[in-house]
């Protein structure tokens, strides 16, 4: 967004002709997180998409609004042999013809720096060249504006614009601050310039904020610099010349382009302008951070069990829906045991995705019968299909056309994320998309329509993201929630084991919180749990791009060794809340087999040979369920849908999509199968498709009963709101199920015991609980603490509800 600021039309008595209004070029706030590493993106929320990268040789510390950047350095870090070559572990030669070293992470001693040079290294974060655009100050009306808070006295550079190669020449403009001598010298080599403005002595002694200011009159040739909006000295016959466009050009903050002259003091929302902005006196500008709408986060009833659950010993249940996930409702049960189920239809929905088509997918309705399919098309940008009776699909023409598609929603790479309905969000951001944004970090879109989005340009966590987040709001806890992939884990045979992380937050327009890690916490991690190389993990991707989330958060998917055959991995868990009963969260974890896994048989190993024309693996779709999202319970068999034949395809790799959709007491889910496998030997584009599964309501999980035996559940005590039980089960042909209730004693309740209870035989998604003298009314009961025996045969229960439907 360019933002229009008024300008100033009177010069020191002079009439000058009229100018435009001036423009945003770039605004740092640097309201990142205080403690972040070096190598993470320093974000411009205004004007150019112009973010700078971290270095050693800088901090985010707090700040005048926030946070601020500091010079000072970032703690020492032993830097590890062992790694990826992308990690710029080792040092580089100085090329011929060179004086410096290439960038790695031996010389990264830089405070923040764009460059369109260091390209041998990975470069995932993409930086404007600052001399190709108006950041290259010269010869216009422009603007130089920040807070300062001096820490010591000394010499230092605020900012330093390179034709480039860094370091090798003097191609430059500079602003630097001479503490000692209470002036600020600004440097333009095209022009042969070098001026000294005198600043306020004081201000820079006293340890506090002030607000500095350089604007440059062009037609008047006058540098004007103002101290806490009051005009303080002013250079005249001042001609300057915008650099030479460069290859290499850079930008630096708070050193100079060999990593020198570190300025003794911190700054805080640095803008330039193109125009000049202030006027001959104004008073210091508040923060230029947005505002977000501040709104009342939507409360669901309190969870009754997990993190969190209230302390009763009467379970108030009232009239909410309970899912058999678990036996967290169970006082005692005996023959009872938790089964996963598979989905009843599966078909063929979208086909021939050729092209660029991403498969990781975001089903979600959007409360007017339309069905979106989102997920990432060319070069990563965030594409939709829709469709009015879920199994027909159409591209929309949204107006923004990429490379043969004309329904794509977003224009840049955002294809790793969930789309999603804000309960809490005003009218103009209702709709929500958390997704990594290039390799720079994990950003929030907004949107009213979930057509036409806009990104907050501070990014949401400040890390790589190696795969689709995971993202819902959470009515219960109060707070967002996502799930990240971290590879930093190892496997027992030395590889990448696959993991996911939960991150929460009840503020949306902020950071979210997640710590930071010292180098020696880390180790002591590694002590007790196989890390890979390097560590801290932050540096693994180089200088220029942050790293992959690590182990900062704690783990909520991962192989289990007990079950897990060695070598699978979480490639994604497609976690969700559940929208159709509280304290219930489903997950559908995409499960890897890797046959690359070191350590393993060569029987194993040779399945990846070239020779055998697969691939690496195989990646099928199992449940995963929870109370509070935090601790889960995977059940790997039956694979909720595994690979096999569908619709005349063997598929060999499956990867849920996020959301769900309801149609009556239906609910569809869709899934990209590739007839492939995973890094496949031979490609086949044209086995590819979006499928669509149907699921009866509630049934992921059930409370299983055998075929032989009679088992029996005894509920704790609770008290229950309504007029009628209703069940969703099935007891097939041959089974049954009758329920009673007791008292506090354990007495039958008169005319509502188990030996009274109408036999229950049938498959029902809601079936009223009947006893033969009282019928199905049980009001007379409600309020009261009472528990339930549920006596079954042969008989999946997947859900009860107190209700006064009278359906």
């Amino acid at each position: 967004m360019i933002r229009p600021i008024a300008l100033a039309l009177s010069l020191a008595g002079t009439i000058l002709p009229a100018a435009a209004a001036a423009e945003t070029v770039a605004l740092w706030l640097f309201d990142e997180p205080a403690g972040l590493y070096p190598s993470t993106p320093l974000d411009s929320v205004e004007g150019l998409d112009a973010p700078l990268v971290l270095g050693l040789g800088g901090t985010i510390v707090p700040g005048k609004f926030g946070q601020a950047l500091s010079a000072e350095p970032y703690p020492p870090v032993s830097i590890p042999a062992q790694g990826e070559a992308t990690a710029a572990l080792q040092r580089e030669r100085v090329p011929a013809g060179r004086t410096q070293e290439p960038l790695t992470w031996h010389n990264a001693q830089f405070t923040a720096l764009m460059t369109s040079g260091e390209t041998h290294i990975r470069k995932e974060v993409s930086f404007v060249s600052p001399t190709s655009t108006d950041l290259n100050l010269g010869d216009f009306d422009w603007t130089v504006e920040f807070w300062y808070r001096a820490r010591a006295p000394g010499r230092g550079v605020v900012l330093e614009i390179g034709t480039g190669p860094r370091g090798e020449n003097a191609v430059v403009t500079r602003l630097s601050l001479d503490a000692t001598a209470a002036a600020f010298v600004f440097e333009n080599q095209p022009s042969g310039t070098q001026v000294r403005l005198e600043t306020v002595a004081e201000a820079l002694g006293d340890s506090g904020w002030h607000h500095y200011a350089f604007s440059y009159r062009a037609l008047a040739r006058e540098l004007v610099h103002h101290v806490d909006g009051r005009r303080h000295s002013v250079a005249g016959a001042v001609s300057l010349k915008r650099l030479p466009p460069g290859k290499e050009d850079y930008l630096t903050l708070g050193r100079d382009g060999r990593w020198g002259q570190p300025l003794p003091g911190m700054i805080d929302e640095l803008r330039i302008s193109r125009g000049v902005v202030h006027p001959e006196a104004f008073a210091p500008p508040g923060s230029f951070a947005p505002v977000a709408e501040r709104v009342p986060l939507l409360a669901g009833p309190p969870p009754l069990f997990g993190e969190g659950a209230i302390q009763a010993k009467v379970l108030p249940l009232g009239s909410r829906k309970h899912l058999f996930l678990d036996g967290a409702f169970f006082e005692n049960s005996e023959h009872i045991r938790f089964v996963a189920h598979q989905p009843r239809q599966v078909e063929r929905v979208i086909d021939g995705t050729s092209g660029q088509f991403r498969k990781h997918l975001t089903a979600i309705d959007d409360e007017a019968g339309t069905i979106r399919i989102y997920n990432g098309g060319p070069d990563d940008f965030l594409m939709v299909h829709t469709s009015h009776d879920g199994r027909h699909f159409t591209e929309p023409d949204t107006g923004v056309h990429h490379k043969g598609r004309r329904n794509i929603v977003i224009a840049e790479s955002a294809a790793l994320g969930r789309v999603m309905i804000d309960p809490n969000g005003p009218a103009a951001e209702r709709w929500k998309y958390l997704s990594g944004h290039e390799g720079r970090g994990v950003y929030l879109y907004t949107s009213p329509d979930g057509w036409k989005w806009t990104r907050r340009r501070t990014a949401a966590a400040s890390f790589r993201s190696g795969s689709q987040s995971s993202f819902f709001y959470d009515d219960q806890r109060q707070q967002y929630v996502a799930y990240h992939r971290t590879g930093f884990p190892l496997s027992a045979g030395g590889a990448t084991r696959r993991e996911f992380v939960r991150s929460a937050t009840a503020d949306l327009s902020r950071p979210w919180p997640i710590p930071s890690l010292t180098q020696a916490e880390v180790w002591a991690i590694a002590q007790s749990r196989p890390l890979r190389q390097p560590q801290p993990w932050w540096l693994d991707n180089g200088p220029l791009t942050p790293g992959d989330f690590g182990v900062e958060l704690p783990t909520a998917f991962a192989p289990d060794d007990a079950i897990d055959p060695p070598g699978s991995g979480v490639y994604v868990p497609k976690a969700m809340k559940y929208p159709w009963a509280a304290d219930t969260y489903l997950a559908f974890p995409c499960m890897y087999f890797d046959y690359e896994e070191p350590g393993q048989p060569e029987v194993r190993q040779t399945l990846m040979e070239e020779r055998r024309g697969l691939g690496s693996g195989l990646v099928e779709v199992q449940v995963a369920a929870s109370r509070d999202g935090i601790t889960w319970q995977r059940h790997p068999a039956p694979t909720f849908v595994g690979i096999g034949e569908y619709e005349g395809r063997r598929l060999h790799q499956i990867y849920m999509g996020e959301g769900m959709i309801r149609r009556g007491d239906e609910l569809w889910q869709y899934f990209y199968g590739q007839e492939e496998y995973h890094s496949p030997v031979r490609k086949n584009p044209a086995g590819n498709g979006v499928y669509r599964t149907v699921t009866l309501l509630d049934r992921f999980v059930s409370a299983r009963a055998p075929y032989e035996r009679l088992a029996t559940i005894t509920t704790r005590p609770f008290t229950f709101e309504g007029s009628r039980l209703v069940l969703n089960l099935d007891t097939t042909g041959l089974g049954y199920a009758q329920v009673g209730f007791i008292d506090a004693a354990g007495a039958p309740v008169p005319g509502f015991g188990l030996e009274e209870c109408v036999y229950i035989n049938g498959n029902f998604i809601r079936h009223p609980v009947e006893w033969l003298r009282r019928g199905s009314d049980v009001s007379s009961l409600a309020g009261r603490p009472i528990r339930l025996v549920i006596r079954m045969r042969n008989t999946d229960l997947y859900s009860l509800q107190f209700t006064s439907d009278s359906r």
